[in-house]
């Protein structure tokens, strides 16, 4: 029950693996007189079950008098029917505790009311006399006594030690010891109360022998004192460390110094600078709560005039203080802290950062149209023009240039290409990437545009990290309609991919995964391999505190997973995941898209059809994403056998124009289908239908026959089917079996056996049928 939320998560991912492959055994325990029903271990818990963990829950009471009687009769070497009187006393005052007992028999040994008799070869005691003695009522009390015994030196030592939680480390007793005459001798007293049994030498450090010791020791502090005597730690930690570019320390320093108050002015800016240095580091490791709670104790420290009298330091804790609270959930606090620095910033270079982060937040909140708005602004502010409206032939002409330039490009020139180190293009490329994003949601037209841009810059200046997502925007866009150049764009895709390496882009790897393994890799790898991926990206983007491009990320893992024949039992699961994500981060824009998948996950799981998304208040925003509800209808439908629905819902899908997509593509090959299984008799329009669908799923197939080439066969069983070509027919739907298994497409599989058996049928070939 010590863990922090940041480790329970961990223990969550890992024991809830949506693939179903953790193979891991936890054993954990907490004391249930030491934790409130809103503990978050109990939250874990309650995480675990939802996703179908299996939890077994033991109530460890106390020892009963026979377990106490084993336990003195061992420590003793004396028969159990000679202890037990002894036991009694012992149980009675100890509850069963396994710790207390054996502390409560140390206390009797050192009080002489047990003790070793020569005479009689045995541990002698006087019932009457320790069923008199007033030994302490609990184990914390116990130690305490015990440690009241010590030095004073060593007592000291203890108090210290306990100041670090269990565990104290060796950097921290060298830089005490080396400040302070007092501490001169920390380590060597350290070393008195591991031989008194109260701690253990763990390597280099020092860690109590229980957390109960631990209590102890810190009890030896005054209350009254507790927080000057911390805040005392942490100054002497504080001088020891001036002059040193290492930060190690800093977390020892600030949550030393943290406790109390401060009046001293000079102080107080001190600790705000602290608090920033811990915040920022603690945004680097990924805790996202901890970088949250030292910005907001720094911004506390700031005096009123702070804009006025320590500029730098404002800005720098406003800032931290932004993008703390953005990446912990709490968007409101982001804002504030942000606008306070737009509000106060003293030039457009001091306020860029700023801008990029509330621009994010914007989007977050689904105000994406001041988002994109903002970010054009701040473009033009940078001196850069905007075009209202980009001419597609005017825009071919320039992307056929451009690609001819990253086509002549060999792997080892685009690899050792120059640097941008100009730092007004990184500013540039940072919110020419964000506004291509941004783009997608609020003026698509545009998104062609500022991917060629972010490309162009790049080729121009040189690459940075940002390169490598703006690349693969550009890829994105080489493989999408207009321009239909798969080839080109996964070459782009894959050299973009290596730039991730290159400037070691640990925040922009989730927004590489997801634009080439959501939209580029579909037409060339497996989707599989590219579900694992878009895995990744989830994993990164959640490291990063950037939900937003998490959730996407999933989105787009669900989608490869379901098309792929994934387990949807993992798949519900997931998606349970993902709408807590997006209710603990009020992200609605994003709870409409998981719940369409949540529904048509749980009606093929329940076996329950349903002609479209239901009405709910959530679900039914769905109306307004026409692609969505067209892509859920189609998929539905289909997979219940309604399909005329599905028809009806193909007919009105970007499907007809765009086949760039996966989900168009798919779209296109069940409408195919459907047209062979509809109530109206094939007819030439069906036909039609269906020839297009293996053109395109032969078109596909041209780059990944793993994905496509069962489901050419397919279609093509189809076809012959209902023209009468019978043996064509059953070889076709024999290959797209093998195929399907092959590329381990089990719905499909299954789904070719199923067609298979109903052109048995219609050949009256029961037995081939079965």
């Amino acid at each position: 029950h010590w863990a922090d939320s940041a480790s329970l998560d961990i223990l969550r991912y890992v024991l809830s693996d949506m693939k179903g492959s953790s193979c891991v055994y936890l054993i954990g325990s907490y004391r249930s007189n030491e934790v409130s029903s809103d503990h978050a271990v109990f939250g874990l818990m309650s995480n675990l079950k939802q996703c179908n963990v299996q939890l077994s829950r033991v109530q460890l009471d106390g020892l009963e008098i026979e377990e106490v009687n084993q336990m003195v009769s061992d420590a003793l070497g004396i028969f159990p029917r000679i202890t037990k009187p002894l036991s009694q006393l012992v149980l009675r005052k100890t509850k069963g505790n396994p710790l207390f007992v054996l502390e409560c028999l140390r206390s009797l040994i050192a009080h002489d009311l047990l003790r070793y008799s020569f005479r009689e070869r045995r541990w002698v005691w006087d019932t009457d006399t320790i069923g008199a003695e007033d030994i302490a009522d609990n184990v914390c009390k116990l130690f305490s006594t015990k440690m009241m015994a010590l030095p004073e030196n060593t007592q000291l030592a203890l108090k210290v030690a306990s100041c670090f939680g269990t565990t104290v480390n060796s950097m921290i007793v060298e830089s005490l010891a080396s400040c302070s005459v007092n501490f001169a001798g920390l380590q060597s007293e350290l070393e008195k109360a591991v031989d008194n049994d109260f701690m253990d030498k763990d390597g280099s450090a020092y860690r109590f022998v229980h957390d109960k010791v631990r209590e102890a020791a810190y009890g030896l502090i005054p209350e009254m004192e507790r927080d000057q005597f911390h805040q005392n730690v942490g100054w002497l930690l504080y001088r020891s460390s001036l002059g040193s570019k290492d930060d190690d320390m800093i977390f020892f320093i600030t949550d030393q110094i943290n406790h109390g108050t401060v009046e001293d002015p000079h102080q107080c800016i001190i600790i705000a600078e602290l608090n920033y240095k811990a915040a920022s580091k603690a945004m680097g490791n990924s805790n996202f709560a901890a970088a949250h709670f030292y910005s907001n104790a720094a911004m506390r420290l700031l005096p009123e005039d702070c804009w006025e009298s320590h500029y730098d330091l404002s800005r720098n804790i406003f800032l931290v203080s932004g993008n703390a609270a953005y990446s912990d959930g709490q968007p409101d606090e982001a804002m504030s802290a942000l606008n306070n620095l737009l509000i106060h910033g003293k030039s457009l270079k001091d306020k860029l950062d700023g801008y990029y982060l509330k621009i994010a937040l914007l989007h977050t909140r689904q105000e994406s149209k001041p988002a994109y708005d903002t970010c054009l602004e701040v473009l033009e502010q940078l001196g850069e023009v905007i075009p209202t409206i980009v001419e597609p032939r005017i825009f071919v002409k320039k992307a056929e240039t451009l690609n001819a330039k990253l086509n002549q490009m060999s792997e080892s020139e685009f690899m050792n290409f120059k640097k941008m180190d100009n730092p007004f293009h990184h500013f540039l490329m940072q919110f020419y990437n964000q506004v291509c994003h941004l783009s997608y949601f609020v003026n698509a037209p545009m998104l062609k545009w500022f991917a060629y841009k972010i490309a162009e810059l790049s080729l121009e200046h040189g690459f940075c990290k940002f390169s490598a997502i703006g690349l693969m925007r550009y890829a994105m866009v080489l493989s999408g309609k207009l321009l239909d150049d798969v080839k080109i764009g996964y070459k782009v895709g894959k050299m973009a991919l290596k730039l991730l390496d290159r400037f070691d882009a640990i925040d922009v790897v989730s927004g590489v995964y997801l634009c080439y393994y959501g939209y580029i890799a579909v037409h060339i790898e497996p989707f599989q391999s590219c579900a694992d991926m878009l895995k990744r990206g989830f994993e990164a983007a959640l490291s990063t505190g950037d939900t937003q491009t998490a959730l996407l990320n999933s989105l787009h893992y669900l989608q490869k997973c379901f098309v792929s024949g994934g387990n949807l039992s993992v798949l519900k699961k997931e998606c349970d995941y993902q709408m807590r994500l997006v209710e603990a981060h009020s992200l609605p824009f994003f709870k409409v898209y998981t719940s369409a998948w949540e529904q048509t996950i749980s009606m093929i799981i329940a076996r329950e059809g349903s002609s479209s998304l239901t009405s709910s208040d959530d679900t039914s925003r769905v109306e307004d994403l026409s692609e969505a509800k067209v892509f859920h209808g189609v998929l539905q439908n289909f997979w219940f056998g309604h399909y005329d629905r599905c028809m009806y819902y193909a007919e009105r899908s970007p499907a007809l124009t765009d086949i760039s997509k996966l989900k168009n593509i798919m779209v296109v090959f069940y409408s195919g289908l459907s047209c062979f299984h509809c109530s109206r008799k094939i007819n030439t329009k069906h036909m039609k239908v269906a020839k297009r669908a293996v053109e395109v799923m032969k078109q596909n197939g041209r780059g990944s026959s793993w994905n496509y080439k069962n489901k050419v066969h397919l279609l093509e069983a189809e076809i012959y089917s209902a023209r009468g070509k019978k043996d064509e027919a059953k070889v076709s739907f024999n290959a797209a079996i093998s195929a399907a298994r092959s590329s381990k497409f089990t719905h499909e599989e299954g789904l070719a056996y199923e067609l298979s058996a109903y052109h048995s049928l219609k050949l009256n070939d029961n037995k081939d049928a079965l």
